[in-house]
């Protein structure tokens, strides 16, 4: 049986939350194939549209509630409200069916946002450096075949501060190969990564200048947002304690 933590999805329609980053977003998918989306685009209503957005996914594909298998969510880091309320959610919505709760951590997503959605996916114009065009379609290439691609995430902590990571990303998903860290941007650029690494996330938008300066890539949206799309598809499909489970907050910074 595939699922058990070998990086395939189990058989059955599972529902993705993520709500890390100002958009949010669900998915429904059966065989790791989404079939429906809803975006989140008003940070502040996050708590009140996510539950209308399930039932309109549920409702396109025409199934109900009962027949989820599971429950995948953004486990963070990100904004601390928007990782509550997809945290809350995730962890109601499997205990309250008894079905298992998968953890993805939202940097992991967002450094695979682009082969998550495909080249024909349209998003919502509050993802395009916050003014784009309504229904904007994906145009970033994404990786396909033996190509791969080292990028580093960052989310904007605000206050000059910055959290991410980075992974060897590959058409069969990402792999970590710098661990989760907080600070700054200068922090990151003295942990001297490879110089083909591609910077993406909101937090590279805001220190564009500086990372080109050092002579890196940063790549605009929607690369690096974290969307439920992403969270199926980056799942290591090995079930969390609903009962436990915490998500993953920024952790307060200070210098020094």
């Amino acid at each position: 049986m595939s699922g058990a933590g070998d990086g395939r999805p189990p058989a059955g329609w599972f529902l993705g939350i993520e709500t890390s980053w100002r958009v949010g977003s669900v998915a429904l998918a059966r065989d790791g194939v989404v079939a429906a989306r809803r975006f989140l685009t008003t940070p502040s209503a996050h708590a009140s549209g996510l539950i209308p957005a399930v039932g309109e996914v549920l409702e396109e594909s025409e199934i109900s509630v009962d027949e989820l298998a599971g429950v995948v969510v953004g486990a963070g880091p990100g904004s601390f409200t928007g990782v509550r309320i997809g945290g809350a959610a995730a962890k109601g919505l499997a205990t309250s069916l008894e079905i298992p709760l998968y953890a993805t951590s939202s940097l992991r997503a967002a450094s695979f946002t682009l082969e998550a959605l495909g080249p024909g996916a349209d998003l919502p114009g509050e993802m395009v450096d916050g003014d784009g065009p309504p229904g904007w379609r994906v145009q970033l290439p994404a990786l396909s075949g033996d190509e791969r691609e080292l990028r580093h995430v960052l989310l904007d902590a605000r206050r000059g501060r910055v959290y991410g990571a980075g992974y060897d990303a590959g058409a069969d998903g990402p792999v970590e190969v710098a661990a989760p860290h907080a600070g700054t941007i200068l922090d990151v650029m003295n942990a001297h990564p490879p110089l083909d690494t591609v910077f993406m996330g909101d937090g590279a938008i805001a220190h564009g200048a500086f990372i080109r300066a050092a002579g890196y890539t940063a790549q605009p949206f929607p690369a690096g947002i974290p969307i439920a799309d992403a969270v199926i598809q980056c799942c290591s499909w090995i079930p969390v304690d609903a009962a436990v489970w915490e998500p993953h907050y920024v952790r307060e910074w200070r210098p020094g």
